[in-house]
């Protein structure tokens, strides 16, 4: 049973996050203080229960330009699901940021995120982590809710210590994303993918599209899948119809084989290396340095969803997904790409956009396509045309022919001339 779940775990995605964050160092244990907390950057190893603070603005500020995104949405009034490995509810970047969330196993209270990676208290920082002082780490929807969902358990198994981690199984991720539907999150983060239980996951996201909600999911991570499946064919839930696939890049846009799947089934890219978020010591943490995790690039456009229903609550999931494919960054505006789908997503332009049913890339979901407008059928003339030099011609054959008769005129009175001397 063990290897079956550790199967399970790998196949969807689910990093071991920990080693990302860069060397060791000896930090001091955790101050009540933000302000007189040491600070952390990406050559340093992040430790549970030694709180520090990335003293650095997130470089996601600027490469996204969420100051210009935040002028019209922080993302107040919107809920985001987070289905994953639980919250640390004592985490200052949280201190009004959670609402009453669940557990899908044992009693079903939500559990704090207390295994040794932290997964979703890094997940749920990049989405909404609030402003702290001496911290430079924010959220892209700073003002949204966070909801705990959590999918993954943490028991003692075969004499492993009760901090073990026990992947999420199937049932535990779909009967997530139902919970979160059913309690008024309009926004589903799913940082795994998987490559079975299409009808499952189906059911899942179907059942949340129809009550309001977006999923958001995970293109699939190629450096953390298992090594018996290395190329899976399909991405649950995030490849299905009413769910975006989100696809990293690296910190500076680079979409990196080593790191990410590639394939029709991803739709959008977010950056997914060192990123600075929320960590189980209280403080902040910079994660994954040196690589690309979907896991929080579907963070990063949760967060962009939560902007996007902030602003558009009368739209629906599709029309959000769509603002954010539409306006995504990309090369040729009406193409799609196997590595990062319609682009990198751009909160500010998605907010911005005006969708008049014209536009190149992804079909509306507000407008039908335009039906394409047959041509005229035309008539062609196989005759001889009008010889637009005609007149000219003729003009000229007069004057020839004049200058003809003329000169035969003159010869023969010329002749006569001649003949009458001669007599």
């Amino acid at each position: 049973m063990r290897m079956r779940i550790a199967r399970t775990a790998a196949a969807l995605g689910i990093a071991a996050l920990l080693g990302a964050a860069g060397a060791p160092s000896g930090a001091p244990s955790a101050s009540t203080d933000p302000a007189s907390s040491p600070v952390v950057d990406a050559g340093q190893q992040c430790t549970p229960g030694d709180r520090a603070f990335v003293s650095s603005a997130s470089y996601l500020v600027e490469r996204l330009g969420l100051e210009d995104a935040w002028e019209f949405s922080r993302g107040q009034g919107v809920t985001v699901a987070v289905v994953d490995s639980g919250i640390d509810a004592d985490n200052v970047h949280f201190a009004d940021a959670l609402v009453p969330g669940a557990s899908t196993f044992g009693d079903g209270s939500a559990r704090a995120d207390d295994d040794l990676f932290g997964h979703g208290t890094a997940v749920a920082g990049i989405i909404a982590a609030r402003m702290v002082d001496g911290s430079g780490v924010v959220g892209i929807a700073p003002a949204a809710k966070i909801m705990p969902v959590r999918a993954f358990e943490s028991a003692p198994e075969d004499g492993q210590s009760s901090r073990d981690v026990v992947g999420p199984s199937v049932q535990s991720v779909v009967a997530g994303i139902k919970w979160a539907a059913d309690n008024g999150a309009q926004i589903i983060n799913v940082s795994l993918s998987d490559d079975q239980s299409a009808d499952l996951y189906a059911d899942a996201v179907n059942y949340a599209h129809a009550r309001g909600s977006l999923v958001v999911a995970s293109a699939g991570n190629r450096n953390t899948a298992d090594s018996d499946r290395p190329d899976p064919a399909n991405f649950y839930p995030g490849e299905l119809p009413g769910a975006l696939a989100v696809a990293a890049v690296l910190r500076n846009g680079t979409w990196s084989a080593d790191s990410s799947y590639a394939g029709p089934h991803v739709d959008i890219a977010a950056p997914g290396q060192s990123m600075p978020s929320a960590y189980i010591s209280g403080g902040d943490c910079v994660f994954n340095g040196d690589s690309a995790s979907s896991s929080y690039a579907t963070a990063v456009v949760s967060g962009a969803a939560a902007l996007v229903a902030a602003r558009y609550p009368d739209e629906t999931p599709d029309q959000w997904a769509f603002r954010l494919t539409q306006a995504a960054m990309r090369v040729a505006p009406a193409e799609a790409s196997d590595t990062v789908g319609w682009g990198e997503v751009r909160p500010a332009e998605a907010l911005a956009l005006v969708d008049d049913g014209t536009l190149p890339g992804p079909p509306s979901p507000a407008f039908a396509a335009p039906e394409p407008t047959p041509e005229e059928p035309r008539t062609v003339s196989v005759d001889a045309g009008a010889d637009p030099l005609g007149p000219a011609r003729e003009i000229v054959g007069w004057g020839f022919g004049a200058a003809a008769t003329i000169s035969v005129i003159v010869l023969l009175l010329a002749r006569g001339r001649t003949r009458r001397l001669r007599t």
